[in-house]
């Protein structure tokens, strides 16, 4: 029982992402090309590792405001209100604003030369787990339930082999994921590959505490989501300035590149 408080903590923590909040309505919108722009950010991150995306749509439109929210479902629910212009999400988030006809893609980010985007499943270096079919009974934290890596991937894998977890919970940011793991608050995490490549590359010590158990295929790659109704021109601004404004690094993003729906609709139709 003295394990469940830490991770009760770390837990709670996950949904003080700064402007996160209960969803009042917001006026709407008139785009020209300099006006505000009102960009959300998901979980991708937790508070203290998300500045760069903040950072990058600061840099690329100054005069945006930037909406935190702690979920992806948060995200979409403003997307189709009009109440954003335009997303950092998920492959499988902005794929459902596709399918569901209040997004759009517009960009998607470029994987760095050493990552590629999949999920990972990770537990502790020190545990005896091999293998998914070890996970049986066991204690896992997610993502986000509209995360492809941090739960739609893994837990579609988990179902087609009959694997059946003990406890789950969410952390909504998959930095806090694998810290649950190292802290040994948990039995396994599920994680973005390019994320976790990330935070190695910055703490090289954090190779040591964990271990890879499983990797999902090669999806395609997160995308940036406009809300329906945005004029062409204010499309091909922000893509332009989106190619300009450099990488992000922390995520494992080398920059960003044009992209349309086709590929995320395609994706859609596995589940």
């Amino acid at each position: 029982m003295a394990r469940i408080w830490p991770l009760v903590f770390l837990l709670l923590g996950c949904a003080r992402i700064p402007d996160a909040g209960p969803l009042a309505p917001l006026p709407p919108i008139r785009l020209e090309a300099e006006a505000p722009l009102r960009i959300a950010v998901a979980g991708i991150l937790s508070p203290k590792r998300s500045y760069p995306y903040r950072t990058l749509a600061q840099t690329f439109w100054p005069q945006a405001a930037v909406v935190g929210r702690r979920g992806y479902g948060e995200v979409l629910d403003l997307l189709r209100k009009g109440q954003v212009d335009m997303a950092f999400l998920c492959t499988f988030a902005a794929a459902q604003a596709v399918a569901e006809g209040y997004g759009e893609v517009i960009a998607k980010s470029i994987p760095a030369s050493w990552t590629r985007y999949r999920s990972v499943v990770i537990v502790p270096a020190t545990s005896d787990r091999q293998s998914l079919e070890d996970l049986a009974g066991a204690t896992m934290v997610f993502v986000d339930p509209l995360s492809n890596t941090g739960y739609i991937r893994p837990i579609r894998e988990l179902k087609k082999r009959e694997i059946f977890l003990g406890k789950t919970l969410f952390t909504y940011a998959h930095d806090r994921a694998v810290e649950a793991v190292i802290r040994g608050l948990v039995e396994a995490a599920a994680v973005d590959g390019m994320v976790l490549e990330a935070m190695m590359r910055k703490d090289a010590g954090l190779k040591e505490r964990i271990r890879i158990i499983w990797e999902g295929p090669e999806d395609p790659p997160p995308p940036v989501v406009v809300r329906k109704g945005i004029t062409p021109e204010v499309k091909e601004e922000i893509l332009k300035r989106l190619e300009k404004a450099g990488h992000l690094l922390e995520a494992g993003i080398a920059g960003f590149a044009p992209a349309s729906d086709a590929v995320y609709r395609r994706f859609l139709l596995e589940f």
